[in-house]
């Protein structure tokens, strides 16, 4: 089941006038951030499977609301604690790589009004670029009319969409959404 997107289509609207499809364009935009963020960031109750770590915190992607149900290497376990974006165990998660299967509620009841806001921004700006004719962006910096100009960029700089989350911003929400391991199912 695929995860609602993080913004809705009156949020988007609110924000401006929009044409197309508004529920792709939030889609779009929602992926982008969640692959940034390394997790859902709103509310999903999902299972993930990551490997044993070393230590006592078992990351996850954040934060972790509620537990159902942790199986290691099938077995399941109760002596743990739940930490922010994971889970502690005094005496770790064992000493070979087993893997780790958690059943949980994932991320925030309520999604932040900026992360509503950076959402409605790249779909605006996906719409945008599909009322102009959609197509790659790769490597453009500037067009002129007269004389027919086109300046292009380094290709290691280019986007191929207009919903491009720069190095920063995926940074700052990694670290703020818990960057752990991919939501790989939801219930």
């Amino acid at each position: 089941m695929p995860l609602a997107p993080l913004a809705t289509d009156g949020d988007l609207l609110a924000r401006g006038d929009v044409d197309g499809e508004l529920d792709l364009a939030l889609a779009v935009a929602s992926a982008a951030i969640r692959d940034a963020a390394g997790g859902p960031i709103s509310a999903v109750a999902s299972t993930v499977t990551v490997s044993a770590p070393s230590g006592p915190l078992l990351t996850l992607p954040g934060p972790v609301t509620g537990v159902t149900e942790v199986l290691v290497d099938g077995a399941a376990v109760t002596d743990y604690r739940v930490v922010g974006n994971g889970l502690w165990r005094r005496g770790g998660w064992g000493c070979e790589p087993v893997p780790v299967t958690v059943t949980a509620t994932f991320g925030l009841p309520e999604v932040p009004e900026d992360i509503v806001d950076l959402c409605c921004t790249l779909a605006q700006a996906w719409l945008s670029h599909q009322a102009g004719g959609g197509g790659s962006t790769a490597g453009v910096t500037s067009v002129a009319i007269d004389d027919a100009r086109e300046t292009y960029s380094d290709e290691s700089a280019a986007a191929v969409s207009p919903v491009f989350i720069p190095k920063v911003t995926r940074e700052w929400l990694a670290a703020r959404f818990g960057g752990g391991p991919a939501v790989v199912e939801t219930l």
